[in-house]
């Protein structure tokens, strides 16, 4: 599960455990001001929010949880923190209905 007393997760990038659930924030590109995305059952569906934000922030250099779904993801309509909040709560579904997790898994 979570790594040390850090909570991380020793997997994913983005996401960390509290309180036995998963929460997902990512910070804006040279500011010091974090986006909340979330908080998740499964810390695939966190990171599935994760990888759409870093995808609007950073583009082709993000570094992704599950790189195979990048095709898969929705696209946020700007780089505002309201619009990628938007937007993660469909990858967050995306990922409980077997996608990057059954994909990375290989179910």
């Amino acid at each position: 599960m979570a790594s040390s007393s850090s909570g991380k997760h020793p997997r994913y990038r983005g996401i960390r455990c509290r309180g036995g659930k998963w929460v997902s924030e990512i910070r804006e590109p040279r500011k010091t001001k974090r986006i909340w995305l979330g908080t998740f059952p499964t810390p695939e569906m966190a990171a599935a929010a994760y990888d759409v934000a870093v995808l609007a922030l950073k583009r082709e250099d993000a570094v992704l949880n599950f790189p195979g779904s990048i095709k898969s993801y929705p696209v946020p309509a700007s780089m505002s923190a309201l619009d990628i909040r938007d937007v993660v709560s469909v990858a967050g579904e995306f990922a409980s209905d077997s996608g990057p997790r059954g994909r990375r898994r290989g179910w």
